[in-house]
């Protein structure tokens, strides 16, 4: 869907005795997208609306999962009607078309981009309510606006009286809404640029918030699901005898390939799915362990692959020829809050609450997945327990869709810790071969070839059929994820497009097209290139003799914001000037349109491998909330730190070894070192904080363990010999 900013803005609508300022809206059906407004109101799906009484309603577009846009948004539409960001009522919208991010082309939060796509469009959106009311205000005063402000809910005369938003709605309703309002100048701007109290922070420390697992209804039994232990197996058969037994369970039966227990709790329900005797098909990953994942991944590096990049001219790739290999294992999302999902089937209508990245996704699959009109379900989106990407893919809320179509009941489905990591959609494994030439002290070339599973390929044909209309043929979706497959820039980013200088770079991926299910990891391809990259970089520095930061700046554009975060956090870490014992590492990276550089203090006992203290720098423009871009870069550094020392997916026989939090092992709190962030100045736009933060940890730690070892590690997460 493109709207031009025009079409986007013309119109307003009235509801619920209110005024909406947004989109013209026609063909919504569903649910009203607010709350309040009565049965008879014309459905807006607008971002802002006037409450009779005058208090300003902001539909949230983007999922809150602990990114702060809930903070992070509201205080774009606060700026701009000059009013606190906690005077706004935030509520969670609800899916409409018009709130499909044009990047993606569907409702969705991910890829650090709910910022950077709704920055301008929230403060235009604002600004023309404010001039809305302005406009309302002068013809109720019979004055000119011109000398007329907004603040506060309120429009303010030059004598300082005030009329509320409330006493003016009547009268705006009358008015056409305007189109293309002035927007502030950042110069006067008092809450953008700002630190301010996060506005989830209290209920989310009070336990007041409600998350996707905290819903319930009327009537609702709780279903746990026993899957195939083999990843892609089946059921063969299975006996329920004593599952029954237990008080409480109400229906046992197979459903996609596991069995379902329904029950009237949680406990009963996962008694009785633990009581069940079942023979399961292995399914075709049967067999596979890691030694002959990678052996297979070997093999694939020997194919040609296809080529991303090729810059310069080949015949500069003299010297000698420098080649090495790096591994990343597969990895669980592992959010606090596991996958659930509660949903109650009615004649007419289908509501879904959960707590979900793709909004509109859950419609389409859940729509195919129980034979109903897409406009018939209705998603009551939450805030997520954290989401990392796991909560691109619907699954859960298929698997709790059609069981709730089985029992006739509302049926709210919960996946225990088990489940949640022994079947997910994991960061894929993924192999690289990197390799250089080096000619008198000078890197000539710069070549690297990976072999990693196409995300896009599994996953778009669920996002394809969920947004496709259900007279195209399911052949469509199929064609579409080949194509994916062929054009998947998440396999080689951050390592096909870096902005390093080299007289040749070469970059070729292969495909690898083992069935295991992959997904969205936070930062994707970059949480594996960033590490090959800036490993191999640090390898070159040293190879060429040259101080890993100096070999870096020689090789990137002054003019570039990965040159400009480089150099701070070189100056903001006393690059060089280790405490004594410690020793330092670093890496630069580039992700979601903006750039980061970390230096790590690490020191080596034994083989046991400490991180004291992780310096970074961002460049994300402007910094809407300091304190929230901290605090996502914080968050990165813990998450990326943890995949670089601790996490690790193996398969045994296609199994999934690890199962819970004893074996795919967090960051404690006391191994948690020093953190200290540093934002670049900057007025351009913002750009995305919730993923950039993490792709230069594992490399900076991995180059500070050489620094103190002389031991380069390759493989993640890091282990010393």
């Amino acid at each position: 869907m493109s709207l031009s900013r025009r079409e986007f803005f013309k119109g307003g609508a009235a509801i619920g005795g209110g005024i909406a300022i947004g989109l013209t809206l026609t063909g919504c059906g569903g649910q009203t997208a607010y709350p309040g407004a009565s049965a008879s109101d014309l459905r807006p799906n607008a971002f802002l609306q006037v409450r009779p009484d005058g208090v300003v309603v902001f539909q949230l577009p983007r999922a809150e999962m602990g990114q702060g846009v809930y903070t992070g948004l509201t205080t774009v539409v606060a700026e701009e009607l000059s009013m606190p960001a906690s005077a706004i009522v935030v509520e969670h919208a609800y899916y409409h078309p018009a709130f499909r991010d044009a990047e993606f082309g569907m409702m969705m939060t991910g890829g650090s981009v709910s910022l950077r796509n709704n920055y301008t469009i929230l403060r235009q959106s604002a600004a023309n309510l404010g001039e809305w009311m302005r406009q309302a205000a002068a013809t109720q005063l019979n004055t000119d606006a011109a000398g007329l402000r907004v603040e506060n809910a309120a429009v303010v005369s030059p004598d300082g009286s005030a009329i509320g938003f409330a006493a003016l709605v009547e009268t705006a309703k009358t008015l056409t809404a305007p189109e293309d309002a002035e927007l502030k100048n950042p110069a006067d701007f008092q809450q953008i640029g700002k630190e301010s109290v996060r506005l989830d922070a209290l209920a989310k420390v009070t336990g007041t918030a409600t998350f996707g697992i905290d819903c319930n209804v009327p009537g609702a039994v709780t279903a746990v699901m026993r899957r195939c232990p083999h990843l892609g197996g089946r059921v063969k058969r299975f006996d329920d005898n004593a599952a029954k037994a237990i008080k409480g369970v109400q229906d046992i039966f197979e459903i996609n390939g596991a069995v379902a227990v329904v029950a009237s709790g949680y406990w009963p329900a996962r008694k009785a799915a633990d009581a069940l005797e079942i023979e399961w098909d292995k399914g075709a990953l049967a067999g596979l362990d890691e030694a002959k994942l990678l052996a297979h991944h070997r093999e694939l590096l020997l194919e040609d692959g296809r080529n991303v990049a090729e810059i310069g001219d080949e015949k500069s790739a003299i010297g000698e020829r420098v080649e090495v290999e790096y591994r990343v294992p597969m990895l669980s999302h592992s959010p606090m809050e596991p996958p659930n999902a509660l949903v109650s089937i009615s004649s007419d209508k289908v509501e879904v609450w959960t707590g979900s990245q793709v909004p509109d996704t859950v419609i389409g699959v859940v729509a195919a997945a129980i034979d109903c009109p897409r406009e018939q379900v209705v998603v009551h989106n939450q805030m997520l327990g954290g989401g990392f990407g796991r909560r691109l893919v619907p699954d859960y809320i298929v698997e709790a869709a059609k069981i709730a179509k089985q029992v006739g009941k509302p049926v709210k489905l919960v996946w225990s810790r088990e489940d949640d990591v022994q079947h997910d959609y994991y960061r894929p494994a993924a192999t690289a071969l990197l390799s250089a030439t080096v000619d008198n002290g000078r890197v000539t070339s710069f070549g690297g070839k990976t072999v990693v599973p196409s995300i896009m390929g599994r996953l778009m044909p669920i996002f394809a059929e969920a947004a496709m209309p259900e007279w195209l043929p399911p052949a469509i979706p199929r064609s579409l994820a080949g194509l994916a497959r062929h054009f998947d820039t998440s396999m080689t980013e951050g390592l096909g497009d870096t902005n390093y200088r080299f007289p040749y770079i070469k970059i070729d991926t292969v495909r690898d097209e083992t069935p295991i299910p992959v997904g969205f990891w936070r930062s994707v391809g970059h949480s594996q290139n960033a590490f090959f990259t800036e490993s191999f970089m640090d390898e070159l520095a040293h190879k060429v003799g040259q101080d890993p930061v100096a070999f870096r700046l020689q090789h990137i554009p002054e003019e570039s914001n990965r040159y400009r975060v480089l150099k701070m956090v070189a100056e903001k870490a006393q690059w060089g000037q280790a405490p004594a014992g410690q020793f330092q590492g670093v890496a630069a990276h580039d992700a979601f349109h903006s750039s980061v550089a970390q230096v790590v203090n690490a020191s080596v006992k034994g083989n046991a491998i400490q991180v004291h203290k992780v310096v970074c720098a961002v460049h994300c423009g402007l910094a809407v909330n300091p304190d929230v871009v901290r605090s996502q870069m914080e968050s990165a550094i813990i998450f990326g730190l943890t995949a670089a020392l601790k996490s690790k997916i193996t398969l045994d026989d296609g199994r999934v070894v690890q199962s819970n939090f004893h074996d795919y092992t967090m960051l404690k709190l006391a191994e948690t070192p020093e953190i200290e962030v540093h934002i670049v100045p900057s007025s351009e736009p913002p750009t995305g904080v919730g993923e950039p933060g993490l792709p230069p940890l594992a490399p900076a730690l991995a180059n500070a363990v050489f620094a103190a070892t002389g031991q380069r590690l390759r493989e993640l997460p890091l282990k010393l010999a």
